[in-house]
């Protein structure tokens, strides 16, 4: 038979043409290479290369003649490697899983005909794939093919090649793309064992191994992982070292940017802080680190002071101490701020006098903070500056000055520094080379605040020399602020001798329109924005010189309502001004709600007017619907004294506003937390609460009594409803807004606070409260006695609170108190002390002692008073010093300190949300000392619940854990038809037909899996799908090749399979069987499993041709069945598996 002819035409000839090749190969006694066949493959790799189907088919061919145990010894030359090299790979920039498959395939041919002849051409075809590899051209194979073939190049091209590597790995390590990284850590474990490597770096194997490690696990995200690993190995890379040669700083930059930039929020932070406090900015520079480490801090979450240990600014001072000040504004304007980690930042520099820095530099820090969104930390940030660079904003030039402005401000922020611009404006020498910069919105800026008549005085002065038509936008302003300035000549002057205005229509008696026409005339205004900012200036001054009583408005035909639209804010101030001393009904009844829409927090005067004129001319309905409207923009008023005179809120919406508020959560939130740090501004929400209930406490027209029984019932039916609740969750933040305001405004007794204080699972703080505000509460200690009666049936958490009432009780009453009342007090807390739970029993212990030690020497002396704090003494030791430092038992210095805001110092020193405890409380230094150590410990507690906090800093015996996904899981195998008998002649097929319970079923699904076991024999392939199964198994069954047999069929099956050579193994304890450790398993193993039970039955044990059992050393009878099994897999696999694996 002879080699075909024809060349195939399609997919289905090319299968046809393969299978006459390797027909006549089989018929033929061949050695060595056939150019024919090379040729006829070379002619079929043409004409299918876009077939890869055919490529596949190919090359499964070429695989078969190639396996190492074929007997005939067929070598192809290297012209058809180097076609298919080309065809699949050079020519091909696909990158699909198909192609990807057939990549794998080729390279597993070329390195099994290297290996088999590496003598000869097998080498040309490895540089081939070199030079792809190492080719500048996106080569999108060049990972794969040095994945599978890094110790065929090695081996065959020399160790120089090993350093040539080093440069691909590290473009890989910096891909996005993940394959490409796990390539680079896979071919870094093979670098270290390369001749030379190592050396070129400069680095050791332990830094090179660390190295591999931290990157390996961080590709894992895996938290509880990664940290351990960087605290163990990050220390081992010598960051701090500064010999560090060129190549090995650039590889260890490359892995501090992936760690700088990872999204694993610990990670970062972990990374931030293993920087600041072992490295300085400076040596950071040497890496060339500087603005990845700033970028990297520019993550909110970093400085989170709900969370242990947060960035703080004095670490960053110290960073950055020493660091010229313009190679970090280098750094700081090319990263896009968020608010808190600028200000962080900035206030780094407080300290020191800055030197000047280039314009340039300056007026980037500007636009970076004109762009952050948070109008309150934007101010400060604003501060900060004006702060630090006030050398070099005094060096700049009057056009840089107003560069300056317009870059750092927006329109809604406050600019006060006009004393700068005036003097700018005075020492300007020739305004016109200027003018272009004084813009509309630099004129916005300076016009918020009063100092703007001074800084146009000085602007007016400068411009007389300055031609007409450069005169700009300012020249539109000054003319309308004439009124509000102590020599309005000086205004008028200019605008009557330069632009000829009449000043007389500036003053009442004219029309509107002729004040409007005439000054868009005069002052020659051409664009949209210049004849409306005039019209509605004149609107302003208009109603300012013309209206002075609401009548007026009528007499002149003019509706209030198309004044609001046509004017500014100083329209809307004037009408309400005027509006607050009317005392006839609008004829517009929509008026008040539109003046009330135009309402905001800082419109105060508008605000109380409005009121003063509702509470005296509407009816009731109409007066609440307006009150609730004002309420709902500005809450300011309610703290004002006379407040109570013109705000008559109704009870429930009172009610409503105490108990309202929406939490924010992640980088809004700690915004928030810091806009009262950096921007003296508390929470808008928690402030109106405070608001409302300071307003609740002085009017006397509210019914506060029946709000706070209202208050009470909510929170008892909260409890009810949900008795248990996590810290700083919704239903604690309702209870503690409940608690505060009943502390705070209840001054009687409620029938509902004994189920208060007594709810058995409130947080601490909730707790405290009710605690506090009974004592503070009981008319006489009559109900506390009644109480202590049932203390013994209570729970130990009401048993603590009630304690805690009756500590709290007696101390501040010391005075009310009879011996006999001390006397049952005594005598019921006493066998609390001696109780079982820990909590109950140490609180009743302290209470006593307290109470024992204020009875001697008083005259309410008991006569074991002595005896019980001797005793207490005795059995605590030196441990009840620290033991008084418990939170309750500073409940009875709340009093004796003269604290007024009592609930606030609870909230405090419990460590109560940011956003629900906002007042300040006075008390003296030393008490206060004792609260900050109470907060501490709350701050530890919760601090010990988050992730972070429980990882280790490092392993103490220097090992980290991994689980790593096998490195042959980057880039597909090959996927041949497996011709040869190799894996035939090894394998083991678990049989678990007679195991009924899926737990252990599952078990061994997974060890099955993960000791490669292909096979696994199930009594019903059913059972695989069963959720107790699956919970075990993670999987494995998707991978598994899973047959069924059944228990009355085993023997059948049995039989069959020693057939086909294999041998039967049981595990099974049998008169003749061999003892686990001495066995050797034979290569084709069936391993019978027996009942969890009753083990291999009898009928069975017949077929076994080994009978094998687990030595045993205790005195329990036998192992679970999945345990045994597993351990069966894994020494058949130690045996004839691992070492080719």
């Amino acid at each position: 038979m002879s080699l075909p002819v024809t060349k195939a035409t399609s997919a289905t000839a090319t299968h046809a043409v393969v299978q006459a090749v390797e027909t006549y190969i089989q018929n033929q006694n061949l050695l060595g290479e056939i150019a024919e066949l090379d040729e006829m493959l070379c002619d079929l790799v043409d004409l299918h290369k876009d077939n890869e189907l055919a490529l596949k088919r190919v090359l499964q061919c070429i695989h078969s003649l190639l396996q190492t145990n074929s007997k005939w010894n067929v070598r192809f030359g290297p012209k058809l490697f180097h076609k298919l090299v080309s065809v699949v790979i050079a020519d091909s920039h696909e990158d699909t899983p198909s192609r990807r498959q057939l990549v794998a395939n080729l390279l597993i041919c070329v390195q099994l005909h290297g290996r088999k002849f590496p003598r000869i051409q097998g080498k040309f075809v490895l540089q081939q794939l070199w030079a792809l590899s190492l080719s500048n051209d996106r080569q999108p194979h060049a990972a794969q093919i040095l994945v599978h073939l890094v110790d065929d190049f090695v081996h065959n091209l020399g160790t120089e090649c090993g350093v040539q590597l080093l440069g691909i790995t590290q473009t890989l390590l910096q891909s996005e793309v993940r394959e490409d990284r796990r390539s680079a850590y896979f071919l870094m474990s093979k670098l270290k064992d390369v001749d030379g490597v190592l050396a070129a770096l400069q680095c050791s194997e332990q830094n090179w191994n660390a190295y591999v490690g931290i990157l390996e696990n961080l590709e894992e995200q895996q938290s509880h992982l990664v940290l351990p690993t960087l605290g163990t190995l990050v220390p081992r890379l010598g960051l701090m070292a500064s010999n560090h040669s060129d190549d090995w700083m650039s590889w260890l930059r490359i892995l501090c940017i992936r760690l700088l930039n990872d999204n694993n929020s610990l990670v970062l932070r972990w990374t931030v802080k293993y920087l600041l406090a072992n490295l300085s900015l400076s040596q950071l520079s040497h890496f060339n680190l500087v603005t990845e480490f700033v970028a990297a801090t520019n993550r909110t979450q970093l400085y989170n002071s709900e969370i242990p240990d947060p960035l703080t600014e004095q670490q960053i001072r110290d960073f950055m101490a020493g660091y010229p000040v313009d190679k970090l504004l280098e750094a700081m304007v090319t990263v896009q701020w968020h608010c808190v980690p600028l200000i962080h930042w900035l206030m780094g520099w407080r300290e020191i006098q800055l030197p000047l820095v280039p314009k340039e530099l300056l007026l980037g820090l500007c636009a970076r903070i004109r762009a952050l969104q948070n109008p309150v930390l934007r101010g400060s940030a604003i501060n900060e500056v004006i702060f630090l660079f006030g050398n070099t904003i005094n060096a700049l030039s009057l056009c840089d000055y107003l560069m300056f402005m317009e870059s750092l401000y927006n329109t809604v922020d406050d600019y006060a520094d006009h004393h700068q611009l005036i003097d700018k404006i005075n020492n300007c020498r020739n305004l016109e080379e200027h003018i272009e910069y004084f813009s509309k919105r630099c004129a916005e800026l300076i016009s918020r605040k009063d100092y703007q008549y001074d800084v146009f005085v000085a602007f007016l002065e400068k411009l007389r020399l300055v031609p007409t038509e450069k005169h700009g936008w300012w020249r539109l302003v000054p003319i309308f602020l004439h009124r509000e300035i102590d020599k309005p000549e000086q205004y008028l002057d200019f605008y009557r001798d330069v632009y000829k205005v009449d000043s007389s229509l500036l003053k009442s008696g004219v029309s509107l329109d002729q004040m409007q026409s005439h000054l868009l005339d005069r002052l020659g205004c051409r664009t949209r924005e210049e004849k409306s900012f005039v019209r509605e200036n004149c609107v302003d001054l208009f109603v300012k010189v013309n209206i002075q009583t609401w009548d007026k408005l009528h007499e002149l035909h003019l509706n209030p309502t198309e004044l609001l639209d046509q004017g500014t804010d100083a329209t809307f101030k004037t009408l309400a001004n005027i509006l607050a001393e009317h005392t006839k009904p609008l004829e517009d009844v929509t008026l008040i709600s539109t003046m009330v829409s135009r309402l905001d927090r800082l419109k105060c005067r508008e605000t109380q007017a409005i009121l003063q004129y509702s509470v005296a001319n509407l009816n009731d309905d109409e007066y609440e619907k307006c009150v609730v409207g004002v309420l709902e923009k500005n809450t300011f008023l309610l703290g004002c004294l006379d407040s109570e005179s013109y705000i008559k809120a109704p009870k429930a919406y009172v009610l409503q506003r105490l108990l309202e508020g929406e939490t924010t959560t992640g980088d809004a939130r700690i915004e928030r937390s810091f806009e009262n740090e950096f921007g003296q501004r508390s929470d808008v929400e928690a402030m109106a609460r405070v608001q409302f209930i300071a307003y609740s406490q002085k009017c006397k027209t509210l019914d506060v009594n029946s709000i706070c029984v209202d208050l009470l019932n909510m929170n008892n039916e909260l409890s009810r409803k949900k008795p248990r609740y996590f810290a700083n969750s919704k239903e604690h933040r309702r209870k503690m807004r409940i608690a505060k305001a009943i502390l705070d405004l209840s001054n009687q007794w409620m029938p509902g606070l004994w189920e208060a204080v007594l709810c058995p699972s409130d947080q601490l703080n909730i707790s405290f409260i009710y605690e506090y505000l009974v004592a503070k509460l009981l008319p006489d200690i009559a109900p506390l006695l009644d109480q202590l009666k049932n203390l013994i049936t209570l729970k130990p958490s009401q048993q603590v609170s009630l304690i805690s009432v009756v500590h709290t009780y007696c101390l501040t009453r010391w005075d009310t108190l009879q011996q006999e009342q001390l006397t049952i007090i005594f005598s019921t807390l006493l066998p609390l002390t001696m109780g079982a739970n820990f909590q109950t029993r140490l609180f009743a212990q302290l209470v006593l002692h307290r109470l024992a030690t204020k009875c001697i020497g008083s005259s309410l002396d008991q006569p074991i008073a002595e005896v019980l704090k001797n005793s207490i003494e005795a059995t605590l030791g030196d441990k009840l010093a620290e033991f008084q430092k418990d939170a309750r038992l500073l409940l009875p210095e709340l009093v004796e300190q003269g604290i007024e805001n009592v609930s606030d110092a609870i909230l405090w020193m419990t460590n109560a949300p940011f956003d629900e405890n906002i007042s300040f409380f006075n008390c003296r230094y030393a008490f206060r000392k004792k609260l900050m150590d109470v907060r501490e410990t709350f701050q530890a507690k919760r601090g010990e619940q988050t992730p972070e906090h429980n990882s280790p800093a490092c392993s103490l015996n220097g090992n980290v854990q991994r689980k790593m996904n096998p490195i042959g899981d980057i880039y597909p195998g090959c996927d041949f038809e497996n011709t040869s008998n190799t894996q035939e002649d090894r394998e083991i097929i678990v049989v678990a037909s007679l195991i009924d319970k899926l737990p252990n079923l599952g078990g061994l699904a997974r060890t099955c899996d993960v000791l490669g076991v292909k096979t696994l024999i199930l009594g019903l392939k059913s059972q695989a799908e069963k959720s107790d199964f699956t919970n075990l198994s993670m999987t494995a069954e998707k991978t598994l090749n899973i047959v069924e047999v059944k228990p009355e069929t085993l023997a059948e099956f049995l039989i069959g399979k020693q057939l086909e050579g294999y041998k039967i193994v049981g595990a099974e304890q049998t008169a003749h069987s061999t003892n686990f450790t001495e066995f050797k398993f034979p290569k084709k193993s069936i391993l019978l499993l027996g009942h969890e039970k009753h083990g291999i039955p009898a009928d069975l044990i017949g077929f076994l041709d080994y009978a094998v059992e687990i030595p045993q050393f205790g005195t329990v009878r036998s192992l679970n069945v999945h345990v045994t099994g597993s351990l069966f897999i894994w020494e058949y696999c130690k045996q004839h598996l691992a070492k080719d694996n």
